[in-house]
């Protein structure tokens, strides 16, 4: 080996040779570069990826986007392609400086891995676009479930009544209801929930409308059966000579009786207290409690007031009252024979305003002959005066015939 290293030739062939390697790894070294950027750059499509808009949801409505998606063509290494994940980019519609009606405008690659050249087919979309608008809608509601056996549920209470509904303009002329529902199944006393609203359109169809306030207080109240009808009062007494009631007014006409269901069905108005007038020449204002009757359990109101006016009386003579017989055998003819007109005279007594108005017609002069045999009768004629109208006449009689009926031929 020695030998040949020492030989002069051999030594300028092992350089020879070396400087060629040398050179050729220069080559190669200045070459790669070019040679691996044509043969490992790549592209990727991506097929219908959706496009998402950015705008104020609060005052603008999307009426349709064209196109709603697109095509991505990516370019770049294969690692940086590989490096795409759905979860991570997204194509963008700003909408930010967009106006109602059309508007075209670019879409925008968003969050793609860097070193790619990403390419959005088509690069534009045309959005239409609805200004929003609000309207005021009562809110109706929708009562599910029954009570406890023997209850009913009363009017839901809903707080607040109305609400606001925003909506695109083209649909404010539309028939909308919000809603909201509410379960009283098996309830055994009144029932108070928040409850979401929803909005619906005239078919029923849910519509993804913003409503201010979303949330609302709803009331069910749960209680036994109750009806509605006339208070009765049963007025006792009356003012005393000289003076009369010109004007009585209760503060309610009407009350509201809670209790079974059967009970109900026989009333068709309550009986009220008793206003006794007996010896008042004055006004009074009374309060009264209404007394809960057999089985009744609630009232409502519970109580009333009274306005009593009490001024001098006025005296007038109502003339030519025609008396009325009642209680005829359809055997027998029944016939006045005394007073022989049919009629009498009464003089009565009231405030003045009440005697302006007052008429013979109003009032009843009756005569009963039930049960009396044929013949010649004195019976008393019993006089129904108007409210509040008292009679200065004495007792007054009246004579009646009573003979069987003549046979017609």
């Amino acid at each position: 080996m020695d030998k040949w290293l020492r030989n002069p030739n051999v030594v300028k062939v092992i350089a020879l040779l070396l400087g060629i390697l040398l050179w050729a790894v220069v080559q190669l070294d200045q070459k790669s570069p070019t040679e691996s950027r044509f043969t490992t750059i790549k592209d990727r499509m991506i097929y219908d990826v959706q496009v998402q808009p950015i705008y104020d949801e609060s005052k603008f409505e999307i009426v349709s986007i064209d196109p709603p998606s697109v095509l991505i063509r990516a370019e770049g290494r294969e690692s940086a392609l590989n490096k795409i994940s759905t979860s991570n980019y997204e194509i963008v519609l700003d909408l930010t400086n967009a106006r109602k009606g059309e508007n075209r405008l670019p879409l925008i690659a968003r969050n793609f891995p860097s070193g790619l050249d990403v390419t959005v087919i088509p690069s534009y979309a045309t959005v239409v676009l609805d200004e929003k608008q609000e309207k005021e809608v009562p809110v109706q509601v929708n009562v599910i479930g029954t009570p406890a056996p023997g209850l009913v549920a009363g009017q839901p209470v809903v707080k607040p009544a109305r609400v606001l509904v925003r909506l695109p303009s083209s649909h404010m002329e539309e028939s909308l209801v919000v809603k909201a529902e509410i379960n009283i199944d098996g309830a055994q006393a009144a029932v108070s929930k928040q409850v979401k609203l929803v909005v619906l359109d005239a078919e029923g169809k849910e519509l993804d409308f913003a409503i201010n306030p979303a949330v609302v207080d709803v009331e069910v109240p749960v209680t036994q059966p109750f009806k509605r009808m006339p208070l009765q009062l049963k007025i006792v007494g009356e003012p005393p000579s000289g003076f009369s009631v010109s004007s009585f007014q209760p503060s309610i006409d009407n009350v509201t009786v809670y209790g079974p269901q059967d009970l109900l069905n026989t009333l068709d108005f309550y009986e009220g207290p008793q206003v006794n007038l007996n010896g008042l020449t004055g006004d009074q204002n009374l309060t009264l409690d209404i007394p809960l009757r057999a089985r009744v359990a609630q009232l409502d109101p519970a109580r009333l007031e009274i306005a009593v006016k009490i001024v001098r009386s006025g005296q007038k003579m109502l003339e030519n009252v025609p008396i009325m017989i009642i209680g005829q055998n359809n055997v027998y003819e029944t016939t006045i024979a005394n007073p022989e007109s049919g009629t009498i005279d009464i003089e009565v007594e009231a405030a003045p305003s009440i005697l302006e108005k007052l008429k013979p017609q109003d009032v009843l002069a009756i005569v009963d002959v039930s049960n009396l045999p044929p013949g010649s009768h004195t019976i008393p004629v019993t006089i129904n005066l108007p409210q509040f109208v008292k009679k200065l006449s004495p007792d007054i009689t009246a004579e009646v015939v009573i003979s069987p009926k003549t046979e017609q031929r």
